[in-house]
């Protein structure tokens, strides 16, 4: 099960199939990776045949594109080593298969948005999150609100609870006006659910930056970015991939919004109460003598240098009919001392 705080940024690398098939690659990736980054993802496929057909145009290069489980358990065990969760895009049963041998390993189970149709392999991986207390991630892109709402009641009923939401427009890369994040809120509460942002926009994509923002002031904590080992090299999936230099930029910007939006607590902090200085504050229209009986007309509103104290909204009310125990003088600040 993954620790997910209410205000924390969780930070998702998304490798997908960038290694194209190559152990040495994912492994350099997983390497490269920096500590700060919460967690990183992996696609795992073992049988291709239980993914799509054989005349599927890219079934070949898929086929060739399988590391085997020792290599996968070194890559993941480094991970591991590193303090990464490790969550796992299982696109085949086999795969879930195979993770209940290293469920140890495994932080989080995700099922794409385009197998969730696929109830053989949702049954399983939601048994295996029910089973070992992992956290199930739920593609949610392109389905119209009713599917979405069947799905998410079915998973519930299995009696899975740790679910993640993740939306994200998927068809690379994603146009700015096609991603509509006031959806983020929306499912949120709709569903009772936390729900992250995948972000798929080109990695150079000068509005990159702005939408993973503003994904998270609008409640996506969690953050998947796709990552690869340099930006812009040809390679499956990397059209929307940054490197590890920019994923701690984007770790950084993430962390300046957290400071910015701050946790919800209605008290004053030392700044706002610093800014109290400048308010206007209840003075003597006039100088008056000791026993002067306070009206509402004696009262007026200006600033001071340096307030006595912190005065409250309709406070002079309270001055009202009370009656002073020495001389004040026009402009001084009214207090409660001043008073029998």
């Amino acid at each position: 099960m993954i620790d997910l705080k209410e205000s924390d940024p969780y930070l998702i690398a998304e490798t997908a199939y960038s290694f194209e098939g190559s152990a040495e690659y994912l492994m350099k990736q997983t390497m490269e990776l920096p500590k700060e980054i919460k967690a990183v993802k992996y696609h795992m496929l073992f049988n291709i045949d239980g993914y799509m057909v054989r005349n599927h145009s890219v079934y070949s290069l898929l086929s060739n594109w399988i590391i085997n489980r020792e290599n996968w358990k070194k890559i993941i065990q480094y991970a591991k080593k590193q303090e990464h969760d490790v969550i796992i895009l299982a696109d085949d049963i086999e795969t879930i298969n195979f993770l209940e041998t290293i469920e140890q390993m495994v932080d989080g189970l995700e099922v794409h948005a385009a197998c969730l149709n696929d109830k053989d392999l949702l049954n399983k991986a939601i048994k295996f999150a029910k089973t070992y207390s992992k956290t199930l991630f739920v593609g949610i892109s392109g389905f119209e609100i009713q599917e979405l709402t069947s799905i998410v009641e079915y998973i519930r009923k299995k009696g899975l609870r740790d679910i993640v939401l993740m939306y994200g427009f998927q068809n690379y890369p994603t146009q700015i006006s096609e991603v509509r994040l006031a959806k983020i809120p929306a499912f949120e509460k709709m569903f009772s659910l936390p729900v992250g942002y995948a972000d798929h926009t080109k990695y150079d994509d000068s509005n990159k930056e702005k939408l993973i923002l503003a994904a998270y002031a609008l409640g996506a904590k969690i953050q998947e970015i796709h990552y690869v080992v340099k930006e812009g090299e040809q390679r499956t999936d990397a059209v929307t991939a940054v490197s590890a230099e920019s994923l701690m930029m984007f770790w950084d910007i993430l962390q300046n919004e957290k400071a910015m939006i701050g946790e919800i607590d209605y008290r004053l902090n030392r700044g706002e109460k610093s800014y109290l200085n400048f308010r206007k504050v209840p003075v003597y229209r006039a100088d008056f003598r000791k026993g002067h009986i306070v009206s509402l007309e004696d009262i007026k509103f200006i600033r001071v240098e340096v307030p006595k104290r912190q005065h409250f909204f309709s406070e002079e009310e309270k001055y009202v009919g009370l009656i002073l125990q020495h001389d004040v003088i026009k402009d001084q600040e009214i207090v409660a001392d001043d008073f029998i």
